[in-house]
């Protein structure tokens, strides 16, 4: 059977969630998300799969991924040693990198049709990951996501609230919500939007992709040269598993 005509699985195993990846002829069927609570449907469903070509991307504790891999019996667990179709060469720890960032830069380079590219993930934590066009990986940047920098004033201070329902921020908080809130908000946009000019300036032509679980918030106004897109770890994994069967 040619290789475009089978079935592929992606299961991307998080701290609070696992997301699995239906792709047929190189097309994204499905997403399923499931909870920490959904174990036993979770496990169902990997039972179900696990006769198809797969790929596991987790950072569940060494019981928990054992307990996966057992049941899904996936081609690849993507590690340091994955065959990539890219270089991680210019990386000081590859040991240690997230498997969502290497996910990030492989989509990101193969969608930007193998130009400089620049990944901005923006969830728990905010993500910056640069790729050049010679598919040499080179490193980004890790700074706290939205909710950790709520959380760290409240954590960190005796009289702050915690914030948990984020609000569209004005310039100026009336009060002290609205001045955290504008802290936060309005202060990460401005990160984002300062690093994003400084890598402009530096590499160019550059192609951005936003992505992660809070980019929608700050991905108003986009330029040209900037796509947002919601799957593009799965995608990025997706290409990993053709490269290796």
């Amino acid at each position: 059977m040619d290789m475009k005509d089978k079935e592929y699985y992606v299961v991307d195993a998080g701290n609070s969630r696992t997301k699995v990846a239906h792709y047929y002829n190189d097309e994204l069927r499905g997403v399923q998300v499931f909870a920490d609570s959904d174990e036993l449907e979770l496990h169902q469903e990997l039972k179900r799969i696990n006769s198809n070509q797969s790929i596991l991307s987790s950072v569940l504790s060494e019981e928990k991924k054992k307990k996966v891999i057992e049941i899904l019996k996936p081609n690849i667990v993507l590690s340091e040693k994955t065959k990539l179709p890219i270089s991680l060469e210019n990386y000081k720890t590859p040991q240690t990198l997230g498997a969502d960032r290497i996910a990030n830069v492989v989509a990101g380079y193969s969608l930007s049709n193998q130009k400089n590219t620049l990944v901005v993930d923006i969830g728990t934590c905010v993500k910056f990951d640069f790729i050049d066009a010679k598919g040499n990986y080179q490193g980004g940047s890790i700074a706290p996501g939205m909710m950790m920098r709520f959380k760290a004033m409240h954590d960190y201070t005796g009289q702050l609230p915690l914030i948990d329902s984020p609000k569209e921020a004005n310039l100026i908080g009336q009060s002290t919500f609205e001045s955290m809130n504008t802290g936060v908000m309005i202060g990460m946009k401005a990160e984002i939007d300062g690093m994003i000019a400084l890598y402009s300036q530096k590499y160019t032509p550059l192609t951005i992709f936003l992505t992660g679980g809070d980019h929608k918030r700050f991905d108003k106004g986009l330029k040209n040269s900037i796509f947002a897109e919601n799957n593009l770890t799965l995608h990025g994994l997706y290409l990993i598993l053709k490269h290796n069967v």
